[in-house]
């Protein structure tokens, strides 16, 4: 599986709310909204705990709040570009947070999930990438970016 075809025009949006929750929010609602998940309860809940264990917020402008859950039938990627930055993020590097990309993946698929999560690090560490994404003015740029820069390689 490629990444161009996990994304979900749908699932990709722009905000300039201020506030870490508040813009997880957002982006639990466009999940819930579309109906990829059985226990929406149970997404929330978990996006938060892991929050409030340790701020996904790894530096350079992007967090990923990233879970697995059980009633998930495919992984599932959110994304939400904030132009504004997300202050009060607490990520790594005390930066504020613009590129937000929530991974929810099924419980069983622990191998694609680590393999996604760490191929998407990667593409994000090139600043270009980021520079890109936060100058997109449509959610299709957002898409057309990453699909021609994530790895080639299909998820194996």
């Amino acid at each position: 599986m490629k990444l161009g075809e996990i994304l979900n025009k749908n699932l990709i949006c722009f905000s300039e709310l201020e506030k870490k929750k508040d813009n997880l929010e957002v982006l639990i609602q466009m999940i819930e909204k579309e109906n990829l998940v059985e226990d929406k309860n149970q997404l929330r809940k978990s996006i938060f705990e892991r929050e409030d264990l340790m701020s996904t917020g790894i530096g350079l402008g992007i967090a990923i709040p990233h879970v697995r859950i059980k009633g998930v039938d495919d992984i599932i990627i959110s994304i939400l570009i904030n132009k504004k930055g997300v202050k009060d993020y607490d990520s790594l590097d005390g930066m504020p947070v613009r590129i937000i990309i929530m991974i929810v993946a099924s419980d069983e698929q622990h191998r694609d999930y680590l393999i996604l999560l760490s191929r998407i690090v990667k593409m994000l560490k090139k600043d270009f990438i980021r520079k890109s994404m936060v100058e997109s003015i449509t959610v299709q740029e957002v898409i057309d970016l990453i699909s021609e820069n994530f790895d080639s390689d299909p998820l194996k």
